[in-house]
């Protein structure tokens, strides 16, 4: 809680800030909000979840972007990376928990499973589009921190940018287990991320895109809702905070605060 509070405290106080050129501050929150653009980012996310059965979770999701001049592989190379590059992304998600006594899972803290994709990005007169594999690894200790099972499947992106100060799009992965602990339950599930993000100018921007899972498997699915807003400090910082409410699903009644402190590295 207290790595929110001082998170939140650093963001309200630097909203004052104006000291950026306004093209970098534009530049930077579009970069920010776009999961295709061709910019280097380091991400951390804390995640603060009040359990509607009691109890709360605090996880810290750490991501790696990297664009590449190459399609798929980086021993190959694009002809034209101004048009089709890849965008690998790696997902390290850290975990703490205390629950209630009558929820039979566990306390402790660990990691949990980590995530690989590789997408392939076409630009389009309109937008962007990618689409790539996707992986997901059964790292988590303690391991009802994940699933046990590797997964493996694809990612696909469709993001409209042609409207200046808009994008509007989705993010969907697919994934079906194929290895992992035989004790643990099959999956096959979706995540689908809607995306609808604003530039509000001054580096300000507005991001509703919550991550919905369908599980295939079990015949249920979990819709969270809620917008985050943000602000790119500096051509290569931007930091955002919101709130979602889970609707529907295995933690129906979940209350989460979220943020996101993002630094970015553009190629020069």
């Amino acid at each position: 809680m207290k790595i929110l509070i001082t998170a939140l405290i650093f963001f309200l106080f630097n909203i004052k800030l104006n000291a950026q050129n306004k093209g970098d501050e534009e530049n930077a929150a579009s970069n920010a909000t776009n999961p295709l653009a061709f910019v280097t980012k380091l991400q951390f996310q804390p995640n603060y979840n009040f359990l509607d059965e009691g109890g709360d979770q605090l996880s810290l999701i750490s991501r790696i972007i990297q664009p590449t001049e190459s399609i798929g592989l980086p021993f190959i190379k694009s002809k034209d990376p101004s048009k089709v590059y890849t965008i690998y992304r790696l997902e390290f998600p850290l975990i703490s928990q205390t629950l209630n006594d009558s929820i039979n899972v566990g306390n402790g803290t660990g990691i949990s499973d980590m995530v690989f994709l590789d997408v392939i990005s076409f630009k389009q007169k309109w937008g962007l589009l990618g689409i790539g594999p996707a992986l997901i690894m059964p790292t988590a200790s303690p391991e009802f921190f994940g699933s046990g099972k590797w997964s493996a499947g694809l990612a696909g992106v469709v993001l409209y940018t042609k409207t200046k100060g808009m994008q509007i799009g989705a993010l969907a992965q697919q994934y079906v287990s194929f290895a992992g602990n035989e004790n643990k339950e099959d999956l096959n599930f979706m995540f689908l991320q809607p995306i609808f993000n604003l530039i509000l100018g001054k580096g300000f921007f507005f991001q509703f895109s919550p991550t919905i899972k369908l599980d295939w498997q079990k015949s249920e699915y979990t819709l969270p809702i809620g917008p985050s807003i943000g602000k790119a400090f500096a051509k290569n910082l931007s930091m955002s905070i919101g709130t979602e409410y889970l609707v529907s699903g295995p933690s129906k009644g979940d209350f989460i605060i979220k943020l996101n402190i993002n630094a970015m590295f553009a190629k020069l």
